[in-house]
Parts: C-alpha cells; structure tokens; sequence
C-alpha cells in the first residue's frame, strides 16, 4: 500500500512540475500565473470564481460528462459552460483513489474574466468581472494511477487542455502590471492586450513599486471606492442608501458619499 500511494504522489507531484501551477492570492488574484492550457473539449461547466463548492466534471475516454444531476440545486445560476479555445491556468493538482474508480483530478480557472449578473438582496441586480473556475476528474480503472506514468497522464490531460508554447511566451512578456487589481487592470492571456488601463512596463523598463494597501475614506464616492477596492461582491440599492458588500467588509453610501464601513 505504501508502494502505491507513493508512486501516486510521484505522480502528481511530476504533474505539478510539467504544469506550474497559478497561485491565487486571497483577494482572488493570479498573484504568480503558471502554465496557460487552452481548452479543447466542450461541455465543461464552470462557476464563478470564489465559489464554496468546485463542482467537478467527470471526464472518461476523452469526453467531457454531464455532472450528477442530484446536485443541481447547489449549482451557481451564473453556471456557464466554457468554450474551445478558452485560456485556462491550472490551479490544483490532485488523485482519488478511495473510491471504485481511480480519478485525476485537475482544477482550472480562466485566465480572463468575463462580466457576469448577479441578483443581489431584495432582488437587484448588479454586474460585476467573474474568473470561472472547475475541476476535471479524469476517471480511470481502480489501480491505474499507481501504475501510470507522467507522460501518460500529460496526454490524457492535454486532450481537453492543450498547451501552445506561444501563450508561455506571451503570459511570460505581458505578466507584470501596475498593480494587483485583476481583471479590472490585468493583461489578458488569451489576447495578449492591457485590460482596464493598466500601465505595463517595456521591455528593459524596471517594474512599477506595488500599490500601497487599498483603503476606504468617509466621503469618498461609489467611483472612487471601486477604484481603490474593484468591483462588490454585491450591491443593495436602497435609493439614497446603498450598501458595497467586500468579502470582508460592508462600503455603506448616503447619498453618493461613504457614511460608514462595517
């Protein structure tokens, strides 16, 4: 047993090397970009990125499945299948072998943002710039991840995610921004343009210094909070009273200006 759950770890861990993987920080931010895949398969359904629950999408012989059905009810209704040709950076690598079936199972999240609705409390609705993210389990025969090799498993993987040595180059050249505020001022992977005003240094140019921490000021307008803070999770509009929900934190505006920050 201790044989089989190393060469498992192997494994995966020889995965992790050939696929770098992108950290998120805890704002949701593609802090170090990793290896960029190209979507190749259809029907991979995905949520908007953070989610409490990453759905998986069972993925045999090369074919994407439909998901249990049994858990529809939990499902975002921002649910949106993602499109060949999508770029996606992985994000998790991982195996699960306690079930009847061996499965591989890969985490990704699009590397650019695509603006989603979203029904707020007492039914408003607001927009905001979503990631999307899921994960593929590779479903194999009990026992075949002890046995399979990285090689192997790279082709199972790259027969859904492809990668194209000219997104490395180009994710590489266009990484750095002025500052951490993806996707309001990232430069996009799939195209290789600066998203949302972001000032990107030239080539032989010194990197911009970070941004300083964002901060919220009484007074300040809904404008100016978002430019500092990115878009709210969720807004309530209560006519003159509006309230900007953050994960860690309530923006509340009276009359155009910040009144208080919960």
């Amino acid at each position: 047993m201790a044989a089989v759950a190393s060469a498992q770890d192997n494994l995966v861990t020889g995965l992790k090397h050939k696929y770098r993987l992108t950290e998120i920080n805890s704002q949701g931010v593609a802090a170090n970009p990793g290896t960029v895949l190209t979507i190749e398969a259809d029907g991979i359904n995905a949520e908007p990125y953070p989610t409490m629950i990453t759905f998986e999408n069972p993925v045999v012989d090369g074919q994407v499945k439909q998901r249990s059905k049994g858990l529809g009810f939990l499902k975002s209704t921002n649910l949106q299948i993602l499109q060949p040709g999508q770029k996606v950076y992985i994000t998790k690598i991982n195996d699960d072998t306690q079930g009847k079936e061996d499965s591989l199972k890969v985490t990704i999240l699009t590397s650019d943002a695509v603006l989603a609705t979203f029904t707020g409390n007492y039914g408003s609705q607001y927009q905001t710039a979503k990631r999307y993210s899921t994960t593929l389990a590779f479903k194999e025969p009990k026992g075949t991840l002890a046995q399979m090799s990285v090689d192997d498993a790279s082709k199972m993987i790259e027969a859904v995610l492809s990668v194209n040595a000219a997104d490395q180059v180009r994710a590489r050249d266009n990484g750095v921004v002025a500052r951490s505020c993806e996707p309001h001022c990232a430069v996009s992977t799939t195209t290789g343009t600066v998203v949302g005003g972001a000032v990107v240094p030239q080539a032989g140019e010194p990197a911009p210094p970070q941004a300083s921490t964002p901060t919220v000021a009484l007074g300040q307008t809904p404008d100016q909070v978002t430019a500092n803070m990115g878009a709210p999770k969720r807004i309530v509009d209560l006519g003159s009273k509006k309230i900007y929900t953050y994960p860690d934190m309530k923006v509340i505006f009276t009359d155009g200006k910040v009144s208080d920050v919960q």
